[in-house]
């Protein structure tokens, strides 16, 4: 396995553990939002098992992180929907439309988080998560 490989899955593992502690933490305080904290237990339990099942060498584990790290991508928040999941790290860059179009670079580490409703601001943003992105492309186009 390729040393960028195991980076990606030493990531996914990390990234997954983070978030599925800070699910549990706010579920076992007690938090509002239930079911949004099961959703993120179970988007983190997902990356953290694809990046362990990545770090053996296992197929699957390419395909799961594949698809972990796609859901990772979007940042959209519009007055209709809002969507945003990473665990571990995130560096999204956001385009924000309002009077003036505003381009945002930000980045977090650690750091994990859930949006998901059927709300959001007034202001609509759409971005990708830069490091996910860079990540999928990794998995995507690398060689065992």
């Amino acid at each position: 396995m390729s040393l960028l490989l195991r980076l990606v899955a030493i990531l996914q593992i990390a990234g997954g553990f983070y978030g599925l502690a800070g699910a549990l933490l706010r579920l076992a305080s007690g938090g509002g939002g239930v079911l949004m904290l099961l959703v993120a237990l179970l988007l983190s339990t997902f990356a953290l098992i694809a990046g362990v099942l990545l770090l053996e060498g296992d197929a699957l584990g390419t395909r799961l992180s594949r698809i972990a790290l796609a859901l990772q991508i979007p940042v959209i928040a519009t007055p209709w929907l809002s969507y945003a999941w990473h665990v571990g790290a995130t560096v999204p860059l956001q385009f924000r439309f309002g009077r003036v179009a505003v381009v945002d670079l930000d980045w977090s580490v650690p750091s994990e988080a859930l949006r998901l409703a059927l709300s959001g601001p007034s202001t609509a943003a759409v971005g990708v998560n830069l490091l996910a992105l860079g990540l999928w492309l990794v998995l995507r186009f690398a060689r065992r």
